[in-house]
């Protein structure tokens, strides 16, 4: 028999995959190697169909990798290496995208709460702002006018409550109010140019 056939059936036979499920039982480095060097480009393009992307389908295979050999000993002859390192293949995969899935939910939610904080934050923003503004606009008012306003607005008063304290007639307070409002929105709509 010629020599190099002797060689190709001796490699085929320590390359058989139960022959490198045998040695890799026994924590043959070189086994591990072959088995890698066979299946890994297999493997990543079959992770890649489902990730997408070339790092994580990479980092998907590495994991496949250390979990075989951390988990050897489960191996057992007879079975087929390549339905093996396909089904851990698969865990990893769904695994992954179970991950990615609550990473991507738990990004949408953080970033509707920095939206909601942003909108909150320029609500107040805008609010005190007004506050100011409206502040500055009280200022110009009748001195009289101006106390009954924030007696009303500020405190909260009824408009009986603000006649009974000042002595005055509920029409009166109500015609203050009224005129009060009436100068802030038109100040504000002339100057500031905002609407009601």
């Amino acid at each position: 028999m010629d020599s190099l056939i002797i060689y190709t059936l001796i490699k085929r036979f320590f390359n058989s995959d139960q022959n490198l499920i045998r040695r890799l039982r026994k924590g043959d480095k070189i086994a591990f190697e072959l088995i890698y060097n066979k299946f890994k480009e297999k493997l990543y393009y079959f992770t890649l169909r489902y990730i997408h992307t070339a790092i994580d389908s990479e980092e998907i295979i590495q994991n496949v990798f250390v979990s075989l050999w951390e988990n050897r000993d489960a191996l057992k002859e007879g079975h087929s290496l390549s339905s093996y390192l396909y089904k851990i293949t698969i865990n990893q995969i769904y695994n992954h995208l179970k991950h990615r899935a609550v990473r991507q939910k738990y990004f949408e939610q953080i970033s509707r709460m920095e939206t909601q904080e942003a909108d909150d934050s320029q609500q107040h923003i805008y609010h005190m702002d007004l506050q100011g503004v409206i502040g500055k606009l009280m200022e110009s008012m009748p001195e009289k006018q101006q106390f009954i306003f924030r007696l009303s607005r500020q405190d909260g008063l009824s408009n009986n409550e603000i006649a009974q304290r000042l002595g005055l007639s509920v029409r009166s307070v109500e015609n203050q109010i009224y005129r009060a409002v009436k100068f802030i929105k038109s100040k504000l709509r002339h100057e500031y140019h905002l609407t009601d």
